[in-house]
C-alpha cells in the first residue's frame, strides 16, 4: 500500500493524533470487554465521556510522547534531523513510550474487574514482594490471551500507521529560517503541553488530577471510562498523601461523627478466643444462603458449608467489603481503618501508631498470629501485621513442605487450614488469630485430585471457591473436637469481591458485597439474621464489644451488637468517589459536594436518584460522610490513630 509524504512539522502533528486514535480505541475496547460493570451508560453519555476523555488523552499523551516529541522538534541540523540512523532513533523510541501506554491500557481491560480502578503506581510497590512474578505472569497471559492478541493488534496498528506517512525532504528554505521555525514550533509546543498537562491555560488551573474526572460522568465509578490508565499511573507516581479537611469546627465535628469509642470502664471483660478467616475473592454472589431469590428461586451457589454455618451464626444481611484489594482487607478487618484513594498500607500514614485490635488484646494477655499459606512476604502481609500488633507470622516457610505448594500463590487451602488448627491446638489461650486463605485466586485452580469435582460454574473463580469451602469445612470438623473451640467467637469474612455475574450484583451495592459471618459455638445469643448493615471496619469495634471490652479504642466502624448505635451504623467505600450507605439510602459524592441519592433496598439497580426529591436525607447523609472524611484525613496525617 503506497505511502504518504507531506511536510516535515505535518508528520510530526500526524503521529500525535494517531496516539489519540489508539487511546481512544483503548476507551472502546475497556467499556466493551467491561460492559456489565457500566450498566447505566447509554449511547447519550457518550458525548461527555468522550469529551473529558480527550483531556486525559491529551494529558498522557504529553507525558508519555514527551521525549519522542523533542526528540523530532529539535532544532539541530536539518541532514541529522533526516539521517537514517536519527530517525531510526526516534522511531524506536517512540513505539517504546506509546507501546508501554498501549500496554497499561490494554492491562486495565482485565484488572479492573478486580479492584474498580484505572491502575495507579502504587500497584508497583503492591507486588514488590511477589517470588513468582514471571509465573502470575505467564499464567495471566495464557487465561486472557485474547487481551495478548489484542495488544499486539495495537501495536502492529501503531506500526502501520507510523509508516503510511513520511516526511518529504525540502532543502530551499535557508538555515536562518529554518532554525527560526524549529526553535518557534519547539516553544509553542511546549506551551501546548503545559496547556495539555494542566487541562487548559487559566492562571487558576492546576495540573488535572483523577477527580476532575467526575465532570463529565453521572455517577463516580464512570469516571474510569473518561480516564486512562497512562494518565492514572503518571498522575500516583509519588503521590504524597491526603489533604486536611475542615468541614466542621471539632466540637461539631465530635457530634457528628468520631471513630472513638468509649466503652464502660466498668465492664467484666470475658477472655474468649477469637478467630478471624479471611476468604479471598469471595464475593457474597458465591454464597447460596444470601442468594435465595437468584435465577428464579434456582440457584444454590458453591458454598454448601458456608451456607450451614450462616444457619447457626449472626447475620447482618447487607454486608459489606470496604475495599477490592487483598491489602484493604486486613488494616479494615483487624484495625478498623479503611482505605482510601490508596490503600492504607501504601499511603505515607502506615508508620502512624495504630491501635487496633491484635493491640487491644495482646495488652490483656492474648497470643496474636496470622497465617498466611503465601511465600512469606507476599503482598507485603507480614510486614503489615506486624506493624498491626500481631507477633507471630506464619507462611509457606512455616508450613515447610512444598508437597502442597500450588506453584503459583502458595500452600493449597485444605491442608493450611489443617496446619492452621493444630497450631491453634499448641496456643495457649486466649489467643487471637487470623488466617487468610488463598487457593480462589486467579489462575483458579484447584488440586489435581479434585479436578472435576466441583461444579464450575459461569465464573472460574467459583470452582475454587468450593474448594475453599470444603477445606473450611474440614478444619471446622476437626476444630470443634478441640477443647479451645467453645471458648472461641470466629469472624468469617470475605477480603473483598470479586469478578461478578449475575446482574443483580453489577452495581454499587454488589461491587462490594461480601459474606460476614459471627460464629460463637455455645452462644445462642449470637444466631440470627439482621435486616442491617456491617462492613469489615465494623469487625475490631463488634469483636471488643462482645468482649465486654472496657477501655478507649479508635475504630471507624460500629459494633454492630451494640442495638443503640443501629441508626447510626453506615457502610463506607472509596471507588473513583465515595459511596455511604445509611438506613435505606446510598450516598455517591465526591466529598465536596452532594451527589446521587439512591434507595438502594428498593432500587437494587440503582435507577432514580432520589437528590431533588429527598434534599433533607440528602443534606444529613451528606454531613455525615464529611464528617467522616475529616475524621479520617486529618488523623491519618497527624497520626492520631489511637484513643486518647
Amino acid at each position: 500500500m503506497k505511502n504518504y509524504k507531506t511536510n516535515y512539522y505535518a508528520v510530526v502533528l500526524y503521529r500525535f493524533i494517531m496516539v489519540l486514535f489508539l487511546f481512544f480505541l483503548c476507551r472502546i475496547l475497556f467499556f466493551w470487554l467491561n460492559r456489565s460493570m457500566f450498566p447505566d451508560v447509554h449511547w447519550g453519555d457518550w458525548l461527555n465521556i468522550l469529551k473529558g476523555g480527550i483531556r486525559f488523552d491529551i494529558a498522557a499523551l504529553f507525558y508519555f510522547g514527551g521525549l519522542p516529541l523533542v526528540m523530532m522538534l529539535l532544532p539541530i541540523p536539518d541532514k541529522w534531523r533526516n539521517s537514517k540512523a536519527y530517525l531510526k532513533i526516534v522511531r524506536l523510541v517512540f513505539f517504546i513510550f506509546t507501546g508501554i501506554a498501549l500496554l497499561l491500557n490494554c492491562i486495565d481491560f482485565i484488572y479492573y474487574r478486580f479492584t474498580l480502578r484505572r491502575t495507579t503506581f502504587s500497584v508497583l510497590k503492591e507486588f514488590q514482594n511477589e517470588k513468582n512474578g514471571l509465573k502470575l505472569a505467564k499464567d495471566f497471559l495464557l487465561d486472557f490471551w485474547y487481551v495478548v492478541l489484542i495488544f499486539a493488534g495495537l501495536i502492529l496498528l501503531m506500526i502501520w500507521l507510523y509508516n503510511r506517512v513520511q516526511a518529504r525532504l525540502t532543502t530551499s528554505q535557508s538555515r536562518l529560517k529554518y532554525y527560526l521555525t524549529s526553535a518557534g514550533i519547539l516553544v509553542l509546543t511546549v506551551v501546548l503541553a503545559i496547556g495539555g498537562i494542566r487541562g487548559d491555560f487559566k492562571h487558576s488551573t492546576r495540573p488535572i488530577t483523577i477527580s476532575n474526572a467526575g465532570d463529565y460522568v453521572k455517577s463516580p465509578n464512570e469516571i474510569y471510562l473518561v480516564l486512562n490508565t497512562p494518565f492514572t499511573f503518571i498522575r500516583t507516581m509519588g503521590v504524597k498523601g491526603l489533604k486536611k479537611m475542615e468541614f466542621y469546627k471539632e466540637d461539631a465535628l465530635e457530634a457528628i461523627y468520631t471513630p472513638v469509642h468509649r466503652p464502660d470502664p466498668a465492664n467484666n471483660f470475658q477472655k474468649k478466643n477469637v478467630v478471624l478467616i479471611l476468604l479471598e475473592s469471595f464475593g457474597k454472589e458465591a454464597v447460596g444462603f444470601y442468594n435465595k431469590d437468584l435465577d428464579n428461586g434456582t440457584y444454590k451457589g458453591y458454598t454448601p458449608f458456608l451456607d450451614s454455618l450462616a444457619g447457626q451464626s449472626k447475620i447482618f444481611w447487607n454486608s459489606f467489603a470496604n475495599g477490592r484489594k487483598s491489602i484493604d482487607a486486613i488494616p479494615s478487618c483487624i484495625a478498623s481503618i479503611p482505605s482510601g484513594f490508596n490503600p492504607f498500607v501504601l499511603t505515607p500514614y502506615v508508620s502512624d501508631t495504630v491501635g487496633g485490635l491484635a493491640h487491644a488484646l495482646k495488652n490483656e494477655g492474648y497470643h496474636t498470629s496470622f497465617f498466611h499459606g503465601a511465600p512469606n512476604g507476599s503482598m507485603g502481609f507480614a510486614a503489615i501485621t506486624k506493624l498491626l500488633g500481631i507477633e507471630h507470622y506464619y507462611g509457606k516457610n512455616e508450613f515447610n513442605n512444598d508437597t502442597e505448594y500450588d506453584g503459583i500463590w502458595g500452600i493449597w487451602d485444605e491442608p493450611f487450614f489443617q496446619f492452621f488448627d493444630k497450631k491453634l491446638s499448641s496456643f495457649q489461650q486466649p489467643f487471637f488469630s487470623t488466617i487468610f486463605s488463598v487457593s480462589s485466586h486467579h489462575p483458579f485452580k484447584v488440586p489435581k485430585q479434585y479436578e472435576g469435582v466441583f461444579e464450575k460454574g459461569p465464573l472460574p473463580v467459583f470452582e475454587c471457591i468450593s474448594y475453599t469451602d470444603m477445606a473450611l469445612r474440614k478444619f471446622f470438623d476437626s476444630a470443634k473436637t478441640q477443647p479451645w473451640f467453645s471458648n472461641t467467637l470466629f469472624i468469617i469474612s470475605a477480603d473483598h469481591a470479586t469478578a461478578i455475574h449475575h446482574k443483580e450484583y453489577q452495581n454499587a451495592w454488589g461491587e462490594y458485597a461480601i459474606p460476614i459471618l459471627l460464629y460463637a459455638p455455645g452462644d445462642n445469643n449470637m444466631k440470627g439474621v439482621a435486616n442491617e448493615i456491617i462492613q469489615q471496619i465494623d469487625i475490631m469495634p463488634t469483636v471488643l464489644g462482645y468482649l465486654n471490652y472496657n477501655k478507649p479504642f479508635l475504630a471507624y466502624g460500629n459494633n454492630v451488637l451494640d442495638s443503640t448505635q443501629r441508626e447510626h451504623r453506615f457502610a463506607y467505600q472509596y471507588s473513583g468517589g465515595y459511596r455511604w450507605f445509611q438506613g435505606d439510602y446510598l450516598l455517591m459524592s465526591d466529598g465536596q459536594k452532594p451527589g446521587n441519592l439512591y434507595n438502594w433496598k428498593t432500587d437494587r439497580f440503582l435507577q432514580t436518584n432520589l437528590a431533588q426529591q429527598k434534599p433533607d436525607t440528602l443534606a444529613l447523609i451528606d454531613k455525615r460522610l464529611k464528617a467522616f472524611i475529616q475524621q479520617y484525613n486529618n488523623r491519618l496525617i497527624d497520626n492520631q490513630l489511637t484513643a486518647r
